[in-house]
């Protein structure tokens, strides 16, 4: 398809952003898994094409959430990423330390392959 989403903002709970490429523009829409949150408004501009789409509050839920600007039922062309709550931080530090010591544990497990020879 060849199009290109630039996000240029979020605020107050609008998306906006530039849209890039060949052609006439597909519809788009935001969604947060299977579920539709809205449409998005596509306008011409001197570069591109203007996107604009409210995300709504089924984002603002306990929790991590992920709104995509994808092609009607499609491709994914860009990924809003929404947390909330108050053990937010914490959830996302114990999940990088989770990570980190995962990577530890490749990163020596990898050392002992290539020391060895394969």
């Amino acid at each position: 398809m060849g199009w290109v989403l630039h996000r240029l903002s979020i605020t107050e709970g609008s998306y906006l952003g530039l849209l890039t490429g060949a052609g006439t523009p597909p519809p788009l829409e935001l969604a947060m898994g299977d579920r539709v949150l809205g449409p998005v408004t596509i306008a011409p501009t001197d570069t591109g094409w203007q996107v604009t789409g409210a995300l709504g509050t089924a984002p603002l839920t306990i929790g991590t959430h992920t709104v995509v600007v994808r092609v009607a039922g499609g491709e994914i062309l860009d990924r809003v990423t929404i947390v909330t709550g108050l053990e937010a931080p914490e959830d996302l530090r114990a999940e990088l330390g989770a990570l980190r010591a995962e990577l530890a544990v490749l990163k020596a497990a990898f050392r002992r392959h290539v020391t060895r020879g394969g």
